[in-house]
This record gives C-alpha cells, sequence and structure tokens, in this order.
C-alpha cells in the first residue's frame, strides 16, 4: 500500500509538472490556443459526465447552457460594465438554474426520449440567441469582450490565459471529486444504476436528477464565461449541434462514469487539430479514429488503461520470485 501511495505521489508530481511546463513545450501561439481550448472542453465533459456518466441521465443541452454562460458574462461585462469576477461566478450560477429547469422534463421522461427533449431544449435557447437581436446582436454576435483582469494587470496572451484557465480547471476537477466522493455522488450513481431500487431505498430521485442538471449547467456556464473573455467574440453558431457533439464524443471516448475519462477524452481536440493537415480526409479520419475505439474499447479510453495497469499487476503476480543462493 505504501508503494502504491508513493507512486501515485510520484505519479501526481510529474503531472503537474507536465501542466506546469506545457506551454514552454509549444512552438507557436497555435498550439498554445489548442492548451487553453482544451481545458475549456475538460469542464464541459465533466458538466456532461456528471449529468449522463454519474447520474445517467442524458442531457444533450450541455452544447446550447455553454452558449448562454457564455452570452450572460458577455451581456454583463460589454452592456453593464460588470467587473469580470463577478460575471465568471454569475454566469455559472444563472446557466445553473437554466440546468436545473431543462432537467424537469426528467422527472416524466427518461432514455432516448429524454435526449430529444433536451434537444429540442438546446435548439429553442440557440434560437434565442439568434432572435432577439435587440440583446443579443443575433447571428452577427458580440465582439470586442474584454479580457479578464487580475489586480489591475490584463491577462491577453494565449501563454498567460493558460494557466488562467488551468486553475480554474483543476478547481472544477477537484469540486467535482469532492461532489462524487459525497453523498450526493453516491445517490447519483443509485439513480442511474436503478432508478426504482434508489426511490424504495429512500432517495429522493426526483431532487438529485435536477441537481445533476443544475450542476452541469453550472460547468457548463463557467467554460462559456472563460469560452467568452478568450475568444473575445460570440455567436449562437458556435454552440450549435455539432459542438454538443463533439462534447459528447469526448466523453464517451475519454470513459463515461469517470472523472479522468473526461480529462482524457479532452485530448480529442488536439487529434481532431492534427489531422487538419489532411485536409478534406479530416473528418474521414477523425470518424473512423473514433469509431474503433468505440466500438473495441466501450469502457473508453480510461477503462483502456485500467486493462493494461490490471494485465501488467496480473503478470507480476503471476512472475514466480527466484530464490537466492545462499
Amino acid at each position: 500500500m505504501k508503494n502504491l501511495s508513493n507512486r501515485r505521489n510520484l505519479l501526481l508530481i510529474a503531472g503537474l509538472i507536465a501542466l506546469v511546463a506545457a506551454p514552454f513545450l509549444t512552438t507557436n501561439n497555435y498550439q498554445l490556443y489548442i492548451l487553453n481550448i482544451l481545458g475549456i472542453y475538460i469542464l464541459l465533459n465533466i458538466s456532461l459526465n456528471i449529468s449522463i456518466g454519474y447520474c445517467g441521465q442524458i442531457n444533450l443541452a450541455v452544447a446550447a447552457l455553454w452558449g448562454f454562460g457564455a452570452y450572460v458574462s458577455t451581456l454583463l461585462t460589454v452592456d453593464l460594465g460588470v467587473n469580470f469576477w463577478i460575471a465568471l461566478p454569475l454566469s455559472g450560477l444563472v446557466t445553473a438554474v437554466l440546468g436545473g429547469l431543462i432537467g424537469l422534463p426528467s422527472l416524466k421522461v427518461r432514455s432516448h426520449y429524454l435526449a430529444i427533449v433536451t434537444i429540442a431544449l438546446a435548439g429553442i435557447i440557440n434560437m434565442v440567441l439568434v432572435n432577439e437581436r435587440e440583446i443579443t446582436r443575433g447571428a452577427i454576435g458580440i465582439m470586442h469582450i474584454p479580457s479578464p483582469k487580475i489586480f489591475g494587470f490584463e491577462i491577453v496572451t494565449d501563454f498567460q490565459y493558460y494557466y488562467f484557465i488551468l486553475v480554474i480547471t483543476i478547481i472544477g476537477y477537484l469540486f467535482a471529486r469532492f461532489i462524487i466522493n459525497h453523498r450526493i455522488g453516491r445517490n447519483f450513481i443509485a439513480v442511474r444504476d436503478d432508478y426504482v431500487a434508489a426511490q424504495a431505498m429512500g432517495v429522493n430521485t426526483a431532487y438529485y436528477q435536477i441537481l445533476a442538471f443544475a450542476i452541469s449547467g453550472l460547468y457548463a456556464g463557467i467554460a462559456g464565461s472563460l469560452y467568452a473573455h478568450k475568444i473575445n467574440y460570440v455567436s449562437p453558431d458556435i454552440f450549435g449541434f455539432h459542438s454538443m457533439m463533439l462534447i459528447l464524443t469526448m466523453t464517451l471516448i475519454g470513459g463515461s462514469g469517470n472523472l479522468n475519462g473526461s480529462v482524457i477524452g479532452a485530448v480529442l481536440v488536439i487529434l481532431n487539430e492534427s489531422l487538419r493537415q489532411f485536409e478534406d480526409l479530416q473528418l474521414v479520419l477523425y470518424g473512423a479514429a473514433v469509431v474503433l475505439i468505440v466500438l473495441f474499447f466501450p469502457e473508453g479510453l480510461v477503462g483502456l488503461f485500467d486493462r493494461i495497469r490490471r494485465w501488467v499487476s496480473d503478470r507480476r503476480k503471476k512472475t514466480p520470485v527466484s530464490e537466492g543462493v545462499p
């Protein structure tokens, strides 16, 4: 046990060193930009993983919630002059409330019916963003979104923004870990595994279903605020159904029902961008890679890593220990 604990600590230290050193290993600003987007997608994957992976509630409105959070933060800072550090948590809280409202149909429908309902609600959100031109500027979007400031110091470059997003992503991951290890997380899993049995055991299933959607909205709203102030521009088409499919793909391939899978799945952003060099074949190669992973590793990449770890552990146990010759 002590060796296992030491190994985990060493891996944790190595991981932190790698995260801190990552910007210095890039060769251009575009690679830094991808690292920034990677952190935002980790938050979005956690958002979806909490509702689908842990609570079993199919929420295909995460991309719309992401967009809603981006617009809330944008409108607060651009139109009302609100400080970013107030707009950031407010966008998360407001989006959490909207997420809870989107979760209300889960009390009546489940499975693919719930998926259809959340897709429809996401479409309504997107229509509002497009049609309410006086507020959202319609399909044109909103430009010149101010960058965050810390003690008067403006975060402008991708290098600066990387560490800013990194800190918030780590906090988001640790908070999600706390939720999953808490009674809340155990009740989420109970609702996911057997809805009827959870009710019979006294779990307030309605409360935890709505809570899962609300927490999912919280993460999506925070990710939206970070994205808006990083890109300095938002428009409804960014947060469409194609973005939802990308987030869903990341979550499933990384490993649904596992927070580490949310991190691993976000690496698909790098895969998708690295395939741009193949131009017209990009989508074909990306789709083929996704299909192969889903077919052969249904538990996701995190499940594959667990298989390898168990295989190595079993081999070590079966390897006979040679006795020394006196």
